[in-house]
């Protein structure tokens, strides 16, 4: 049963590997930024979709999203047929990838319907197509992300290939909002964003055949694979045994839960941003570019000053340290009056998300680890399926806050001025709510977190004498 009795070679990752596969980080943040930066405000501002509807979209496909992103993973959490010739993870992500890019497009494609006069035909079609949307993306997903501590078996590979990867998926985030919605999107122009869309579909496109290489499984993998299904003797353990196990493992719900509040308040945030910067300051969507240059100037150095501080701390010490500084970054944005204060804050953001995520691929992974221990089998894609469960809830929340928000406040979509309550609105959801959200979220890791140091070291070595790792 150890992993001395599977007589298999292991290759070394290479760098090459480790940025291609990096393309998964730059594919997934640069649809959850799009979709969060522009879906909200397209459908009710733009298409003039009620926001009690739009809020009651994002609700029906968050219902969706909490029932299919489980069982996606659970579903293809097994060998199939074509296992042995093209991979455990390799053949779902590339068809969710391809599927997911189609799908981003009709999320702007809409039919021409009079809203105003019947709402009926939008509102089911933004239902159906995002919860397509979600389908495939968390196909595309789940099995990208579940292979990555298939592939980078060792803490340092995981390290490295973490930091790489992370950095790539930055240019996809800072490809976006700095350069293609400035530049292709006019607020008051709905067919812009059908052109930006097409744009976003090609750049995508490349993208996903350059991570061809990065999650392509070798024999190693795939043969590893097999035979600790077949050593082991169990093809699958049932789907709610599985849950019952995973939900028992304190550090795995823990990091789950807090991952969790982590995106429901970037995801907030980042709805807001545009009625941030339109009702509140005035601004036009040029200066996205700014704020992502002074981001991206402090993120990338510092990604690779805490990826060296990793090696001293536990990495859920920086998690914490990274939340707390992300939090006073969305609190502060109450406060900015000026472009230089946005500036300065974003190049702050930027510090505080690079301690966050530059960790946060290692914790999945070691996350994972504790349930694998405890299934005694492979379970990787399934749980990133659990993950996604709680992610995708935050499409929900952030949704009935702000259609809650809108409605109590009299905000008015379209309106060329707001009144002062519907613009102390917009503040709660930016900034208040989301720095409250990350404050609880730093307090659940302090306080029941414990997967480090010695504690984490016993796990590695019951998974390789289980041939788990």
């Amino acid at each position: 049963m150890s992993t001395d009795s599977i007589q298999l070679k292991r290759d070394d990752v290479t760098r090459k590997k480790m940025l291609s596969w990096g393309m998964e980080p730059f594919i997934e943040s640069f649809l959850l930024v799009a979709y969060n930066y522009l879906i909200f405000y397209y459908y009710e501002v733009e298409l003039g979709l009620a926001t009690a509807l739009v809020g009651l979209s994002f609700v029906i496909f968050a219902i969706w999203n909490m029932i299919n992103d489980p069982l996606i993973g659970y579903l293809t959490d097994r060998p199939f047929k074509w296992t042995k010739k093209y991979g455990m993870r390799t053949p779902w992500a590339l068809l969710g990838g391809v599927l997911l890019i189609i799908t981003y497009y009709f999320l702007y494609a809409v039919p021409q319907t009079d809203v105003k006069t019947n709402p009926w035909p939008l509102f089911w079609y933004m239902i159906i197509v995002t919860c397509l949307f979600d389908t495939f993306f968390s196909l595309f997903t789940t099995n990208a992300v579940a292979s990555f501590g298939m592939i980078f078996r060792n803490m340092e590979e995981r390290r490295k290939g973490s930091t790489l990867a992370i950095v790539v998926g930055l240019m996809g985030r800072t490809l976006l909002v700095a350069v293609i919605i400035p530049i292709t999107i006019v607020l008051g122009d709905p067919s812009s964003y059908i052109r930006s869309a097409i744009i976003s579909c090609i750049i995508l496109s490349i993208a996903l055949v350059l991570f061809i290489p990065g999650v392509y499984e070798n024999e190693f993998v795939k043969e590893r694979y097999l035979k600790i299904y077949e050593i082991l003797g169990m093809k699958k353990i049932s789907y709610f045994k599985f849950l019952k196990t995973t939900f028992k493992q304190k550090n795995y719900m823990v990091f789950t839960i807090t991952y969790a509040i982590f995106q429901a308040a970037n995801f907030l945030q980042v709805v807001s941003m545009i009625y941030y910067l339109n009702d509140i300051h005035g601004y036009d969507l040029s200066i996205l570019a700014y704020v992502s240059i002074a981001f991206i100037l402090t993120f990338l150095p510092f990604m690779f000053i805490w990826s060296w501080v990793a090696k001293k701390t536990a990495h859920s010490n920086l998690s914490i340290i990274g939340t707390i500084l992300v939090g006073l970054v969305f609190l502060s944005l109450v406060f900015a009056t000026e472009v230089i204060h946005l500036v300065l804050i974003n190049a702050l953001g930027g510090i505080g998300t690079a301690a966050y995520i530059g960790v946060i691929l290692s914790m999945i992974s070691d996350a994972n680890d504790e349930v694998v221990d405890a299934c005694g089998t492979h379970v990787e894609a399934g749980l990133i399926g659990i993950q996604n469960f709680f992610l995708r809830a935050t499409f929900m929340i952030s949704g009935i806050i702000i259609a809650a928000v809108h409605i109590a406040t009299g905000y008015v979509a379209g309106a060329a001025e707001q009144t002062e309550l519907a613009k102390t609105g917009i503040l709660i959801h930016t900034g208040v709510i989301p720095f409250l959200m990350l404050m609880v979220s730093a307090f659940l890791m302090i306080k029941f977190y414990d997967l480090k140091g010695e504690k984490k070291e016993q796990l590695m070595a019951r998974l390789r004498k289980k041939g788990l790792r």
